[in-house]
C-alpha cells in the first residue's frame, strides 16, 4: 500500500471520531436469512443446570436462589445474540428465534411465555421469493420488534424451578429437584445393568440429601465409593 493511501485512510479514521454514530436501517425491511432473534427457553426441558448462566457472555442470563425455588432469567436488552447458551445448553432447552415476548405467567412456571408472531421461514421466503406479497415482510418485519419496544415487564423472560430440600435436616440445596432426577435417570441408562442396580439403590438413599448428611451417613448406608475398589 501506498504511503498516500495510508494517509489517506488514516486521516478518514480520525475525522470519523468527531462525527455522531450512524445507524442505518435494514434495506429489506426485514431480518436477512441466517440472522439470529432472542433466546427462547424450553420450560418442559430446563432443569434449572445454570450452564447458560456460566456461559453467558454478555450478562444478559442470571440464576436466583430465593425461598426455595431457583428463577433462571434472560434479559432482552443486554442479549447480544451470540447463541452461546443455546450451544451449551445439554437438554437442548434454548434456541434463538424471531417471535415476541408476553408476560403471561403460564401452568408450566414460566413467568414470560413466547409466541410466534411470525416464523423464521418467513423470513427465508421474504428473502428469497421476490414475488411473495410485500405484506408478508411488513408482517415479519414487526415480529422481530426487540424487547426494548415493548412494556418494561417485559424485558426478561423468567423460569421458576423449585430447589430440591435435603430429605433429612431439611436444608436448602444449591440444586433443582427436576435437575437431580434428570441426572439420575441419565446417568443410570449409561451403566452396565448389574452397576446401574446398585447405583440406583445408594441414589435412592443419598440423592435427596445435602452434602453434610450424606458424609455423616455414608458408612451407615454404605453408600461409601470405596465400597467399588
Amino acid at each position: 500500500m501506498k504511503l498516500s493511501t495510508k494517509i489517506q485512510a488514516f486521516s478518514g479514521l480520525v475525522s470519523n471520531l468527531f462525527h455522531k454514530p450512524v445507524t442505518v436501517r435494514e434495506s429489506f425491511g426485514f431480518i436477512a436469512y441466517l440472522s439470529r432473534g432472542l433466546p427462547r427457553r424450553d420450560v418442559i426441558r430446563c432443569t434449572g443446570c445454570g450452564a447458560c448462566n456460566e456461559r453467558c457472555s454478555s450478562g444478559a442470563t442470571s440464576i436466583t436462589d430465593h425461598e426455595g425455588m431457583r428463577t433462571v432469567s434472560i434479559d432482552s436488552l443486554r442479549c447480544i445474540f451470540c447463541a452461546r447458551c443455546a450451544d451449551i445448553c445439554p437438554e437442548g432447552a434454548l434456541d434463538l428465534y424471531f417471535g415476541t415476548v408476553h408476560h403471561d405467567k403460564d401452568m408450566s412456571g414460566a413467568a414470560g411465555t413466547i409466541e410466534h408472531a411470525a416464523t423464521s421461514d418467513m423470513s427465508r421466503q421474504c428473502l428469497h421469493d421476490h414475488d411473495l406479497d410485500l405484506s408478508a415482510s411488513v408482517q415479519y418485519a414487526k415480529a422481530i420488534s426487540l424487547s426494548h419496544k415493548l412494556e418494561d415487564k417485559s424485558v426478561t423472560v423468567d423460569t421458576l424451578l423449585p430447589l430440591q430440600k435435603c430429605r433429612f435436616c431439611g436444608e436448602e440445596m444449591p440444586v433443582t429437584e427436576k435437575f437431580l432426577q434428570v441426572m439420575a435417570e441419565r446417568m443410570l441408562t449409561h451403566l452396565k445393568p448389574e452397576t446401574a442396580e446398585v447405583v440406583r439403590k445408594d441414589l435412592e438413599l443419598y440423592l435427596t440429601a445435602c452434602i453434610s448428611c450424606r458424609q455423616k451417613l455414608s458408612v451407615k448406608w454404605n453408600t461409601h465409593p470405596r465400597k467399588f475398589i
